[in-house]
């Protein structure tokens, strides 16, 4: 193929749109732009340069030539012609840095373009861009250099200032206004398992099924429009949460459980080897034990394990002598789900990278909070749920590092996930959708937006602060009772999970009479055996507060197990 530069200049497309006043003018002249695109050759037009994620079809096929990239391209839709015409007039001509450094949100909002697309055109412009930017990243990976990174932004459960005060949040959970049992109101303290859902969250599932659900990311009908949009905007409202540097590092999963595994298996898989260490703490969750114990054994790698002292924190002195050149792989939790712990992930993950190990964090019990920070953090992955940060169950995300995502092959198969397939074989899309084969939870993902914006609205240092006062109130009164220990550290390194024991007393018996009084907590080994293990322990009771409990309930809660405790003994 002979490249050439745009037929028209980007100054020129400038000069033009800048003269145009109405939505239909500025249709016109992309119908009209469109027609100067050369025509290009039929062999060209394959699944192989095709742009996915646009409603009609599109081409871009790139030429690398002395280090500067210029591209050809069409499309069989008039108006998205003149689309591809203004990109190929962007990024011709540049080398690859520059077109990673282009600033082409500005140039759109300068050309008015948002102001008349419809929501699957923008959609279209958009993978488009993410296209030409991947074939730019490429070719600088190539090159040797390195990928300039933009600034991350901040997360905006720390930049919204709050709108829902702690004691007013009450209201908007239906659930927690119900009577149990015999008529007694109920006190939900297992939070920690999985927290309730507001009205906004309710009614946006709702509203999805009842007003545009459709299949995402492939009909060009209205209502697969709607939800692919609605399904794009939760993604982008999580990338702010977690203070992402794109959208395309936010992957949809159905939990932490299959983010885990999908980073065992696309990641794991390819890169240990027999004699390669993991290494975990002991206090973690199974679903952050299992995968990588499968791992161990289908590559031959070894599972370390870092202590947990006995004033329930991790022995950071031994994290030095366990970690090697073999250390491959080091996950770990962020907040320990029946100790409440809070640990120094920043300091583990750069203990990890200066060894060269990957780092993975397990976020589960750190995001009903809203303390976590992709930048701060530095991790290669970051796991999280949605049921326990009141967004639905069967969704959760994977947040990776572009360059660690982009080097993993994709660990399902199946529609969705691919760019093209031939009996020959396939070739895998581009972040995100590469991750995400079949169709997704989508009603699930979309009210993950509602369930984000409740908890920036409330603010994460007050909810943080409200469940350390209810778990501080809670520990000093459960401290009265004879034969009763508590299972954690002091409340200052911990978030609002207070576990215990009683001497004599299997927690089953208490949690069962808890529950005849409406207070749900949970007893069992909360899936963390080998932590109780450490402690001699095969189970505990745990309550966990959260925004909408009340100091009140916690009195309840801390009375019921006293009589509990009276009556087992």
């Amino acid at each position: 193929m002979t490249s050439s530069l745009p037929q028209v200049s980007l100054e020129e497309i400038r000069e033009e749109v800048a003269d145009l006043e109405t939505p239909e003018e500025r249709i016109g002249y992309l119908i009209e732009l469109g027609q100067t695109l050369p025509d290009l050759p039929a062999e060209y037009q394959t699944e192989e340069h095709r742009v996915l994620g646009c409603q009609s079809m599109v081409w871009v096929v790139p030429e690398l030539h002395d280090e500067i990239l210029t591209f050809r391209g069409t499309s069989d839709a008039p108006m998205v012609r003149g689309l591809v015409a203004i990109l190929i007039s962007v990024y011709s001509g540049r080398s690859p840095r520059e077109i990673l450094e282009f600033p082409i949100e500005a140039l759109f909002e300068e050309l008015r373009l948002k102001s008349f697309l419809t929501p699957m055109r923008s959609n279209g412009l958009y993978s488009m861009v993410q296209r030409i930017q991947a074939i730019a990243r490429a070719a600088v990976t190539a090159s040797g250099e390195t990928i300039p990174q933009p600034k991350p932004s901040e997360p905006s459960a720390r930049s919204t200032p709050p709108t829902i005060s702690i004691e007013g949040c009450r209201e908007d959970f239906p659930i927690l206004s119900q009577h149990i049992g015999d008529d007694r109101p109920l006190i939900y303290l297992d939070n920690a398992a999985s927290s309730q859902r507001p009205t906004s969250v309710i009614d946006c599932l709702a509203a999805v099924f009842q007003t545009h659900y459709a299949n995402v990311h492939r009909s060009g009908h209205d209502l697969a429009v709607a939800t692919t949009v609605a399904m794009e905007a939760a993604r982008e409202s999580l990338r702010g949460f977690v203070g992402a540097q794109s959208a395309d590092e936010i992957i949809f999963t159905s939990g932490t459980t299959a983010s885990i595994n999908l980073v065992a298996r696309a990641w794991g898989d390819a890169n240990l080897k027999p004699g390669d260490e993991i290494l975990l703490t002991e206090m973690e969750h199974h679903s952050n034990i299992v995968p990588w114990q499968q791992l161990a054994a289908r590559t031959g790698a070894i599972v370390r394990w870092l202590p947990v002292r006995d004033d329930f924190l991790l022995d950071l002195d031994a994290l030095g002598k366990l970690l090697s050149p073999r250390t491959r792989l080091v996950s770990i939790t962020a907040v320990s789900n029946v100790l409440g712990t809070i640990n120094p992930v920043r300091q583990i993950v750069d203990a990890g990278h200066r060894v060269g190990a990957s780092v993975l964090v397990d976020a589960a019990q750190a995001v009903p909070h809203g303390s976590i920070h992709a930048a701060e953090w530095d991790a290669d992955w970051i796991v999280f749920s949605g049921h326990k940060m009141l967004g639905p169950t069967g969704i959760g995300a994977l947040y990776g590092k572009r360059d660690v995502l982009e080097a993993m092959p994709p660990f399902l198969g199946g529609g969705n996930m691919i760019r093209s397939v031939s009996k020959a074989g396939f070739s895998p899309a581009d972040l995100p959708h590469r991750f995400e084969a079949g169709t997704a939870p989508i009603a699930e993902a979309i009210a993950m937006k509602p369930a984000v914006e409740y908890l920036q609205r409330v603010g994460s240092r007050f909810i943080l602060e409200h469940e350390r006062k209810l778990a501080d109130r809670a520990m000093k009164g459960l401290r009265g009772i004879r034969g009763l220990k508590i299972l954690g550290p002091d409340i200052e390194a911990k978030t609002g999970i207070v576990s215990f024991v009683v001497d004599r007393i299997h927690p089953d018996q208490i949690g069962q009479y808890l529950n005849a009084m409406g207070i749900a907590i949970r007893i069992g080994h909360h899936c963390a055996m080998p932590l109780h293990e450490r402690f001699g322990l095969s189970a505990s009771a745990r309550a966990s507060f959260y925004l909408y409990n009340t100091v009140a309930e916690v009195d309840t809660f801390v009375d019921a197990v006293a009589r509990a405790v009276a009556v087992g003994k």
